[in-house]
């Protein structure tokens, strides 16, 4: 258990654990929520307003019953996901605790609000990925008959395995780039380290004098 807490306290694996748990929270929260819309025959009463419309793309025939169900979804995940993940990122990276966290030469120096919103600000750029994948899928397999709960369940796991990678990637390579600057800033530039010998005592002062 110790090594896994230990595996947890680094960001970019608390990062990718916490999008995933809240993406499978915000998952669940919206299954349910367009369930009991299902259910209660609330969403075949505002299907009903749009029923016969649809939109021809491509040569398919998007219904338009079909579309309000997948604009729900995408509203519904959307802020579930973005609460839930604040909640997740803050007790993993900023409660009190007296065990001093690891930190990283990239994110060492942000607050809560800068450090989640960046998060945030990473993924939204990665969203067009995930909704396109996950509504994509949802609108295919809902005009093949499937469920709205399996179609939305199914949907949305294939997106943010996708996602989940392309984001660890990045972070990666942001960790990287941080690092080798902070590198060269602590070892400093290598005429510093050359002139080192013009100091008292060293070897170019001893030339001096012996001259």
């Amino acid at each position: 258990m110790r090594r896994v807490l230990a595996w947890y306290d680094y960001r970019i694996v608390n990062v990718n654990v916490n999008v995933l748990l809240a993406g499978v929270i915000a998952l669940a929260i919206t299954v349910g929520v367009m369930h009991a819309l299902e259910v209660s025959k609330l969403l075949a009463q505002m299907s009903a307003w749009v029923d016969g419309q649809g939109l021809r793309l491509w040569g398919y025939e998007l219904q338009a019953s079909k579309l309000l169900v997948t604009g729900l979804t995408f509203v519904v995940d959307l802020v579930a996901d973005v609460v839930v993940y604040y909640v997740l990122h803050w007790v993993a990276n900023h409660t009190p605790r007296r065990k001093r966290r690891r930190k990283t030469h990239a994110y060492a120096d942000l607050s809560f609000m800068r450090d989640a919103t960046l998060v945030q600000f990473e993924r939204a750029l990665l969203s067009p990925v995930l909704y396109v994948i996950a509504l994509s899928l949802q609108n295919k397999l809902l005009h093949e008959g499937a469920s709205v709960a399996w179609a939305t369940g199914f949907g949305f796991a294939v997106g943010l395995v996708i996602t989940r990678l392309l984001h660890t990637l990045w972070m990666i390579r942001a960790e990287r780039r941080a690092g080798k600057r902070s590198a060269a800033d602590v070892v400093g530039p290598d005429r510093a380290v050359a002139g080192a010998g013009d100091a008292p005592g060293g070897p170019a002062d001893a030339a001096r004098k012996a001259g």
